[in-house]
């Protein structure tokens, strides 16, 4: 659900941020703004709609369109904004494809919206590389036109410098990234089967032994069962994580800061990836891990494929992170597979640092040729003041609202136009509280949406539709969300520095290199090399691009530091 909203909140500064930059074709005063920043004319905006598809017939019925709601209709009066869109389709594939395209040939509107990471970074590079974004470098510490808002300045704060890495070419900043909690979404937990911990009479475990012994367990307590499923693309980050490598303090595939200040690439931390390898070797040799020859860790597999191997009573242990989508098959396909998590834990039984991403969801830039770059800042200002301020609720139409007859309506909220929070922090005691309210009945804040989830929820609890350990647990005291909101209060977290544009030696080298990393890795966890192979593997991606890559990176984060 988090991840839902945090997708439809992005929607939001596409109808919001870009929602102020309107176009430089006539001079048209129309009415005086409310604020006295002054007019704006038309600026151009590139944006797609990114609402789900169940909120269509809402907008449609009250006849909202991208330029035309409830947030534009507010920047026109305060601001005296006006918005002509410039590229007129409503499927956000159509226009991502009209998008590139433009950039490609050197067009861009005096504001557009590039895409999330997807999306975002090709075209991010595409628009620098044909001259066209706006350095919006000088904004950051105020002009005579603008000053960035406090407020604004907190959101970007909290978020960290690193969410305008990917929009950041020789020092200059040309994105205004939109910010959202990327934490939530680290792969940061283990997931057992809980009825199976129960019938080897153990606990949850807490260090790499107690895991190893919980695994061995689960292997020799039935037929065709074994430990922990992992896949070979599980050393990258995302979907497909493999938390081992966090546990021993390797992240293969991001980029970190050294004690020098230097970038380097995780793979190349050889003690610790070799730490991560020999327990993975040791495991798969027993037995442990999916090692067989129908069923391996190189079948080339995602979530889908691993998670059913939990699902279905193969695997006893996966990685994951706090909302999976595959709980709810589980509640259809085994309703006697209760599941449990724990945290990750560190190897050597120290503090563990969970790999997450970076902080910017999705990137805007202004065009070199808009006449009025500053107005991009006013409208984030503003942006970020509305979302703050319970007087301008009406604006966007909560899912239980006021019609122009006085009638209390309840429907879905066009969530496109109300994110619930402008940050990048969880308010960890508003969400607690939200939990308290679950399990309490108390609805009064709740929408439509929310009840309908709630309720089965509730008759779940009530009337035992569902044994599931993970349906009844996990809004309690000491469920995945509560211990998830403990890693957010101390945990540390780890996030790739270099997080943008391939450099020129990456775009030539790392289709071929990277891949032997895997292979290498694939080959010493089946034990046809030994765990000091991966010395050899790391000085063959030297070799063969890796050093150029890393002098790049590295002349890149110079230009970021300001070296």
């Amino acid at each position: 659900m988090k991840k839902a909203l945090s997708v439809i909140l992005s929607c939001l500064l596409l109808v919001s941020v870009i929602a102020g930059l309107a176009a430089c074709t006539q001079e048209d005063p129309g009415e005086k703004p409310t604020r006295p920043e002054g007019y704006y004319p038309n600026i151009t905006l590139s944006l797609s709609n990114l609402t789900y598809v169940q909120y269509i017939p809402l907008l449609e019925a009250k006849g909202w369109t991208l330029i035309n709601n409830p947030i534009m209709d507010l920047y026109k009066k305060e601001l005296g904004i006006k918005f002509k869109l410039d590229i007129d389709v409503q499927d956000i594939g159509v226009y991502f494809d009209k998008l590139a395209a433009r950039l490609a040939t050197g067009e861009m509107s005096d504001i557009s919206c590039l895409g999330d990471y997807y999306f975002g970074i090709p075209n991010l590079k595409t628009a620098e590389q044909n001259g066209l974004l706006c350095d919006l470098t000088p904004y950051m510490d105020g002009t005579d036109e603008v000053q960035i808002s406090d407020l604004a300045h907190e959101i970007w704060d909290e978020a960290g410098a690193d969410v305008f890495y990917p929009g950041t070419f020789n020092g200059r900043i040309k994105t205004l990234p939109w910010v959202t909690d990327s934490r939530g979404g680290a792969y940061s937990f283990l997931y057992f089967r809980k009825d199976w911990l129960d019938e080897v009479n153990m606990n949850l475990p807490t260090t790499v032994d107690e895991l190893t012994e919980v695994m061995r367990a689960f292997k020799n307590s039935g037929e065709g069962r074994y430990g922990m499923v992992v896949c070979s693309n599980g050393m990258y980050a995302g979907e497909n994580h493999c938390s081992v490598f966090d546990m021993y303090g390797a992240y293969p595939f991001e980029w970190l800061e050294g004690e020098d200040g230097k970038l380097y690439f995780g793979a190349t931390d050889t003690n610790a990836m070799k730490g991560a390898l020999k327990t993975l070797q040791s495991w798969y040799a027993e037995g442990l891990i999916n090692c067989d020859e129908d069923n391996d860790i190189d079948v080339i597999g995602g979530l889908h494929y691993m998670s059913n191997e939990f699902v279905q009573g193969k695997a006893g242990v996966f990685c994951g992170s706090t909302s999976m989508g595959f709980i709810s098959n589980t509640i259809k396909k085994n309703r006697d597979a209760e599941i449990v998590t724990t945290p990750l834990f560190a190897a050597d039984g120290g503090s563990v640092k969970i790999a997450a991403s970076n902080n910017a969801f999705i990137f805007y830039a202004v065009g070199k040729d808009c006449k009025y770059p500053e107005a991009a800042i006013k409208l984030w200002n503003m942006y970020t003041e509305i979302h703050q301020d319970e007087d301008y609720i009406e604006y966007f139409s909560p899912s239980t609202y006021e019609n122009d007859k006085g009638e209390i309506v309840e429907d879905y909220a066009p969530e496109q136009f109300s994110p619930f929070r402008c940050g990048a922090k969880t308010d960890i005691e508003k969400s607690k509280a939200f939990l308290e309210d679950i399990l309490a009945k108390n609805t009064t804040d709740f929408t439509a949406a929310q009840m309908k989830t709630y309720e089965k929820y509730w008759e779940a609890v009530e009337n035992t539709t569902y044994k599931n350990y993970w349906t009844l647990q996990q809004y309690k005291e000491g469920g995945v969300l509560s211990q998830y909101y403990d890693l957010l209060e101390n945990a540390e977290f780890v996030r790739s520095k270099f997080f943008g544009t391939n450099t020129p030696a990456m775009d030539k080298y790392v289709t071929e290199i990277e891949p032997n990393l895997v292979i290498a890795a694939i080959e010493i966890i089946k034990g046809h090399e030994t765990v000091d192979y991966w010395d050899t593997a790391v000085d063959s991606w030297l070799a063969m691009g890796g050093r150029e890559i890393t002098d790049e990176v590295n002349a890149w984060w110079d230009s970021i530091n300001g070296r």
